[in-house]
């Protein structure tokens, strides 16, 4: 109703054909094509009908208000006898309702062509009692959800490689999602990601998009070859994958150790074994914990028997959606469905930190959530 009291008839008739186009090419496009995470042409596509569809529902409540006036006057007309009330919806709202909700559109493509570039290192302190000494002041680099399937400008993503370079961090951990699906997303990215460098030693553990259940495959060797060409070619950047293993950072006569468990999430696969993971792992040993899905340390983690100081996650994204301003509001639909989203947690004296990601998934943007690099730095509390 807003659109007809603003538009001409030749204007509403592009308007509806243009969304009849939209709507049939979704439904030619998706039984014609693979439709996968990876698939660029179908990502934008259902991003140009979700902005419409945010644009709608904003106009909503402004005509419903409208609307609830208007019942209003016609009740109370009918009530009090008066003269007849004129029920034409204003000119007025509709142009409001239109322009309130025109604002998503350059929103939603500052986010595609900008937002998703806004790489920002995000930096915590953490103290702990039982630190070993020669490990005050070590500094890790968080990183996760690189997604390579969904990145295209290169010097966007090089720039973002040195600034993780110039925090000059002992130890790089990645915490999953690698790619979307395949392992050739990958390829393009090698030489970039090989630049990263750490005092220490870069790890790396999976995350759900990283063993190819989301992707048609001809047969199971195909897919247990792609599974392996992701191990071998992050081998070949540098990282060190652990499946449900555990590594330990050794400086003089003490040491940390890192923990890496496939993925566990309460809606995905639960291929993580903590238990197998601490395997030669002490209970003294201060550990750190890599677990793609944050559910992990909701469910069993935060509570197990045996302590874990720290937890890196990732897989939310933060939603790519969202308000943030530190100190006021942290805010995104995401949290509907995870308790433990975004930042820092604490839980009797353990510690989470869910990185909001590196790239993006399915929307090919980042609206008020920026790409994350978290920088950690380790403190023994005296």
């Amino acid at each position: 109703m807003g659109i007809k009291n603003v538009l001409n008839r030749k204007s509403r008739l592009i308007y509806i054909f243009t969304f009849l186009s939209l709507y049939l090419f979704f439904i030619i496009y998706s039984f014609t094509f693979e439709v996968s995470s990876s698939s660029r042409v179908f990502s934008y596509y259902l991003t140009i009908i979700f902005l419409f569809l945010i644009a709608k529902t904003i106009s909503l409540p402004i005509i419903l208000i409208e609307d609830l006036f208007r019942l209003f006057s016609f009740v109370k007309s009918k009530i009090i006898k008066k003269s007849r009330v004129n029920l034409k919806r204003r000119a007025l709202i509709s142009k409001l309702s239109l322009i309130f909700s025109s604002l998503t559109l350059p929103i939603g493509f500052d986010g595609i062509f900008f937002g998703k570039y806004r790489y920002r290192i995000i930096n915590h302190i953490i103290h702990f009692k039982n630190l070993p000494k020669k490990f005050d002041g070590y500094k890790l680099v968080q990183l996760s959800d690189f997604h390579c399937g969904s990145l295209e400008n290169k010097h966007m993503v090089d720039k973002a490689i040195k600034m993780i370079n110039d925090e000059n961090a002992d130890l790089i951990l990645f915490t999953g999602d690698f790619v979307n699906n395949r392992f050739e997303e990958v390829k393009p990215w090698v030489k970039s990601f090989s630049k990263l460098k750490a005092k220490d030693d870069m790890i790396s553990v999976l995350g759900n998009h990283d063993y190819g259940d989301y992707q048609r495959w001809s047969n199971k060797i195909e897919k247990e070859e792609n599974f392996k060409n992701l191990l071998e070619i992050q081998k070949k950047i540098g990282f060190r994958v652990l499946m449900n293993e555990n590594k330990h950072i050794v400086r003089g006569d003490e040491n940390i150790a890192i923990i890496g468990v496939e993925n566990w999430g309460a809606r995905f696969n639960q291929l993580g074994d903590i238990d197998k993971s601490i395997k030669n792992v002490s209970d003294k040993d201060f550990k750190i914990v890599l677990s793609h899905d944050p559910t992990h340390w909701e469910r069993v983690l935060k509570d197990h028997p045996k302590k874990f100081d720290l937890t890196l996650s990732g897989h939310t994204h933060g939603m790519q959606f969202g308000i943030e301003i530190p100190g006021i509001i942290k805010w995104s639909p995401v949290q509907w469905v995870y308790k433990y989203w975004a930042g820092l947690y604490t839980h009797r004296g353990r510690y989470l930190n869910v990185n909001r990601g590196f790239g993006v998934l399915a929307f090919p943007g980042r609206v008020g959530i920026w790409p994350e690099i978290t920088s950690i730095t380790l403190k023994r509390s005296v």
